[in-house]
């Protein structure tokens, strides 16, 4: 044998072995659940994000992954798009209104919320230095009006003291456009904290107000404020500000059309931290005062602190006033005291005196539709609450927001529940109970009691015909394109019967494919290895005078078929062998 006629032969043999036993070893590599997680699209506010994204990644490392594909919108939008069906889940500040809740009603698919973070709004801004200058350099001589004491320029210090910025300061900076840091207010607010002999020497300019361009619950909330502690002078002044109605109540979307704005709040942060005046992107002498959370507001203090000397802004985090009298700052256990109050009312430090609340501060709540969502996706949704209002609250307060209350922990949980419970119901799946959460959050991090979670419906298998003329099942996706009118049915070469046949096989598609083809699309999306292929397989198989080749041969039949062919082919090799004059 020739060295050629080794190989050749060599080569035969492995593709032969390949045939015999491939098709049994392929589905078994291919068999198994799935490994791509389960997408949930998302619209949440920016303030939400250094929070969620622990328990965002959490999720997708849980054994049963899910993925929160969000989008950070501010909260007008986020509603908007829950309603319209654009999303499966948001995060907001502002509660749906009336109007949408009925909307979701009457789309079927209802709305179950809960709440998962306790947020304030923070004054936040830069300002030039502020200089204190003796007051004992005011005094003069009543006869002759000189000056009792001979001051410099070194008797001028600068102020330290937390700005304070109550709701006539902020009338004056976001509705009049007048300068703050010379008004009446600022400096009756700012003269307990100031050292004694020593008044202010404000800026000459003014400084520029702030606000979202997008609709967000900053707007409202920060609206909301003012006319709460200074409701007189905010109506005035709205009703001096060309297009502005001073009845309007406080929305998502900013009373005074010529207030400078960015479109959402990094970018609205990232105007303060570069030290620009936001109505021509130039420095700003006077200042800039906006609104921000909290975490924002820390995260570029702490920036602004790595810079060179030379390159830093002087910025400033402003305490505001509560219905107490205090002056205070956001912080984890000032926010956490306000949402305790009236039931996590937003701004109910504003109006209840309640000592260390602070009075800018809310709930957000996470929306989720109470039908319509598939088993898979309920889990997600439901997984992300649990993190988040559990493992999620210490992060939370590392980031400087607040804790909810253990009432509020129970509702978000009990929610969670439901979402699974009504959605599984709308799936026709199975409710079952899990101690910990898993497979759809890592193990040991939820702790507690246990919780829901939604098993789909069991996917069936395609039928398998016993004989040739048996069987109805058919695969959705094959082409129906028989009975195309552009197909010519009159042609000689169609064999007799084709039209007859064509016509029984289009007519089981329309009947059959569609329980089929759900198997089919079930089967494929949990993994199961191939259905398609066995439900078309089946199908044609059921027309073909003999077995499809690969399709029903098991590896036995395959070694019986292979010894055939290969005797076969030694005879007709022989033969070409004497007729070429080798061997």
């Amino acid at each position: 044998m020739t060295r050629r006629g080794l190989v050749l032969r060599l080569a035969a043999a492995a593709v032969a072995v390949a045939w015999v036993f491939m098709p049994v070893v392929a589905p078994a590599q291919s068999g198994g659940t799935t490994t791509d997680p389960v997408v949930l699209n998302a619209r949440i506010t920016a303030e939400v994000v250094p929070a969620a994204l622990a328990n965002i990644q959490q999720l997708d490392t849980a054994k049963r992954r899910s993925s929160i594909e969000y989008i950070v919108s501010g909260t007008q939008d986020a509603r908007a798009s829950f309603v319209d069906g654009e999303v499966d889940l948001i995060v907001s500040g502002v509660d749906l209104t009336d109007a949408q809740r009925a909307a979701l009603q009457q789309s079927g698919r209802g709305v179950v919320s809960a709440p998962v973070q306790a947020v304030g709004l923070e004054v936040f801004g830069f300002v030039p230095e502020i200089g204190l200058f003796p007051t004992r350099c005011d005094e003069v001589d009543e006869q002759t009006g000189e000056p009792l004491v001979e001051c410099t320029q070194a008797d001028r210090i600068l102020l330290t003291a937390d700005l304070r910025l109550g709701g006539e300061s902020l009338v004056e900076t976001f509705y009049v456009g007048n300068n703050v840091w010379n008004s009446g207010s600022f400096v009756r607010d700012m003269g307990p904290v100031l050292p004694d002999g020593y008044r202010l020497v404000p800026p000459i300019r003014g400084a520029r107000p702030l606000v979202r361009s997008d609709g967000d619950a900053f707007n409202q909330y920060l609206d909301a404020y003012v006319a709460i502690t200074a409701g007189a002078q905010r109506r005035a002044a709205l009703a001096a500000t060309p297009g502005s109605d001073p009845e309007d109540v406080p929305s998502e979307l900013w009373p005074g059309f010529l207030t400078p704005s960015r479109q959402g709040m990094d970018n609205v942060v990232s105007t303060i931290f570069g030290g620009l005046d936001p109505a021509g992107s130039e420095v700003a002498l006077g200042g800039t005062i906006a609104a921000a959370a909290t975490g924002a507001a820390a995260e570029a203090v702490a920036l602004n602190a790595a810079k060179p000397p030379s390159e830093r802004v002087p910025l400033f985090r402003a305490q505001v006033r509560n219905a107490a009298g205090e002056w205070l700052s956001p912080t984890p256990d000032s926010i956490s005291a306000a949402v305790a109050l009236d039931g996590g009312k937003p701004l109910a430090a504003a109006t209840n005196p309640a000592k260390g609340a602070y009075p800018i501060a809310w709930v957000n709540r996470a929306y989720v539709p109470a039908s319509g969502l598939t088993a898979d996706e309920a889990n997600a949704a439901a997984s992300f609450i649990r993190l988040q209002v559990t493992a999620g609250q210490v992060r939370a307060a590392e980031l400087g927001d607040g804790r909810l209350t253990p009432a509020m922990v129970s509702e978000a949980l009990a929610a969670a529940d439901r979402i699974v419970e009504s959605n599984c119901a709308s799936a026709k799946g199975t409710v079952s109970t899990s101690d910990d959460g898993t497979p759809w959050v890592p193990s040991g991090v939820l702790t507690g009691s246990p919780v829901k979670l939604c098993t789909g419906p069991a996917t069936p298998e395609p039928p398998v015909p016993t004989d040739a003329g048996s069987g109805s099942g058919f695969d959705a996706g094959f082409d129906a394109g028989f009975s195309d009118p552009g197909f010519d049915t009159g042609s000689s070469d169609i064999p007799a019967g084709f039209d007859e046949l064509a016509a029984e096989v289009a007519g089981e598609q329309l009947d059959a494919g569609a329980a089929v083809g759900g198997a089919v699309d079930a089967a494929a999306s949990s993994g199961a290895a191939g259905s398609s292929t066995g439900a078309t397989g089946t199908a044609v198989s059921r027309r073909m005078p003999l077995p499809i080749p690969g399709q029903t041969l098991p590896p036995l039949d395959r070694a019986v078929t292979l010894g055939l062919g290969a005797l076969f082919a030694m005879v007709v090799w022989k033969l070409y062998e004497r007729r070429s004059g080798f061997g």
